[in-house]
């Protein structure tokens, strides 16, 4: 272990006590069996958490794992990370696999292009932003969710206030594949949906757009409703 404005680990690295530093660095491969307390973690080798860990900033370049509670204020995440417990943070940005096995809560979330988001349990944000791929086997909750990609996502449960789902074309991947989705879904609950590509079972909405190549199974609605013809609505109800 070697000091530069904080700790730098550079080889195989097994450490016993509490860290509580300014900055931490990864480059080899690191087990840290106590708590750890950083303004700044940046990991380019592999680093696993066997207790709470907490940051402003944490950057993954290659593998972090979390067997605990995570919290910081912004996470980004280019190579991969898994948390089990607990996870919140402020803002995460994810280019490349973030995986969530415990509760989720913060204010935005942004899955880039290339970016994949695997949650096993309820999530909670203000904002999310999906340009790349997100599963959910849970709930996803939150004030709005964007989704504008070419790549399939799969959320069982979406509780929102607006959801936007709008095929974005990229260049190295080729177009839909009739009778593939965007989004697919079991229940949406939302109070304005604008949406294309999307396979429900069912939607409640205050208003909403269904637009093309869409389907859904049932369809619930307050106030104002407008369906595109290449959209299949199975069950119209007005309540």
């Amino acid at each position: 272990m070697e000091s530069f404005n904080g700790i730098v680990i550079e080889d195989d690295q097994t450490v016993d006590q509490r860290v509580d530093i300014r900055n931490l660095q990864v480059y080899g491969n690191a087990i840290f069996r106590e708590e750890v307390e950083a303004d700044e973690i940046e990991v380019f080798g592999t680093a696993r958490f066997r207790e709470f860990v907490s940051f402003d900033r944490l950057e993954v370049h290659g593998a972090a794992t979390a067997l605990r509670e995570m919290l910081g204020e912004s996470v980004k995440v280019e190579g991969v990370l898994n948390v089990s417990g607990r996870f919140r943070a402020d803002v995460v940005v994810v280019d490349g696999l973030l995986t969530t096995q415990g509760k989720y809560s913060g204010a935005n979330i942004i899955v880039r292009a290339k970016g994949r988001l695997e949650a096993f349990r309820d999530m909670k944000a203000v904002k999310y932003i999906i340009n790349g791929a997100a599963y959910s086997g849970a709930a996803f909750r939150g004030e709005t969710v964007e989704i504008a990609s070419c790549e399939r996502s799969e959320l069982a449960r979406i509780v929102c206030s607006d959801l936007k789902v709008k095929y974005r074309p990229r260049g190295d991947v080729p177009g839909i594949e009739e009778g593939n989705y965007i989004l697919s879904s079991y229940f949406i609950d939302t109070q304005n949906a604008e949406l294309e590509y999307v396979a429900a079972d069912k939607v409640e909405c205050d208003n909403a757009y269904i637009g093309p190549f869409c389907r859904i199974g049932e369809l619930v609605y307050r106030h104002d409703i407008e369906i595109d013809d290449r959209a299949v609505v199975e069950r119209l109800y007005r309540i």
